[in-house]
């Protein structure tokens, strides 16, 4: 994880061009933010990886009881187009900490950065099979990844409407587990003595940013 990490800020500036060309984001952002803190996080995670301890149960003199806590296997991601580096990284570095493997499928508006970090992901020596990045819409690729027998968990990051199709999916197949985030829209609270416009500038900053 820390030589994916050391290649990602090797390849900073086609990472950047890359997100900005598929994403539309300010390629200067993207350069400052985005790609370093995908090198990071992929720090950061590798630091838990040989912190991940169960817990010891003193339950009498008789019985010894502890958790162990285990790989729960292959991690089904699908992730939204918004913040394609981000978003990789917030699914797949806990999850190779932990010991998983994992189909990871970006939005089809927002593939290209994600099949460069499966590239670099290969190149550090992260075997073969471990990270997948499967391209596609989502009522074929996401559809497959929710539903599929041999996923044993499915996380997604995106709408209401479609989190209820993979809940159900993810039910009717394996009963695989669902991790969700869904369909937030920027709630704000301004008092009344607030600053009104500077409240409203951060407001439609919040609204449209990367939007």
């Amino acid at each position: 994880m820390m030589k994916f990490a050391d290649l990602i800020e090797q390849n900073t500036e086609e990472l950047a061009a890359l997100d900005a060309i598929d994403a539309g984001k300010l390629y200067h952002l993207c350069k400052a933010l985005d790609i370093p803190s995908a090198a990071n996080t992929l720090r950061y995670y590798a630091g838990a990886a040989d912190k991940i301890h169960g817990e010891v149960l003193k339950a009498s003199r008789e019985l010894h009881a502890y958790t162990l806590l285990e790989p729960i296997g292959v991690v089904g991601h699908i992730i939204p187009w918004n913040f394609p580096t981000a978003m990789f990284f917030i699914k797949v570095a806990p999850s190779l900490a932990a010991g998983c493997t994992m189909v990871l499928k970006p939005a089809e508006q927002t593939p290209l950065s994600a099949l460069f970090y499966a590239h670099l992901a290969k190149l550090a020596g992260i075997p073969d099979g471990v990270i997948n990045v499967v391209p596609g819409f989502g009522p074929i690729a996401g559809a497959a990844v929710s539903s599929h027998m041999d996923i044993d968990a499915v996380s997604f990051t995106g709408s209401t409407q479609t989190g209820r199709k993979i809940m159900e999916a993810a039910a009717k197949s394996n009963l695989k587990h669902v991790s969700l985030e869904l369909g937030g829209k920027s709630p704000l609270i301004i008092f009344d003595d607030a600053d009104i416009e500077k409240a409203t500038e951060l407001a439609l900053l919040g609204i449209l940013f990367n939007k």
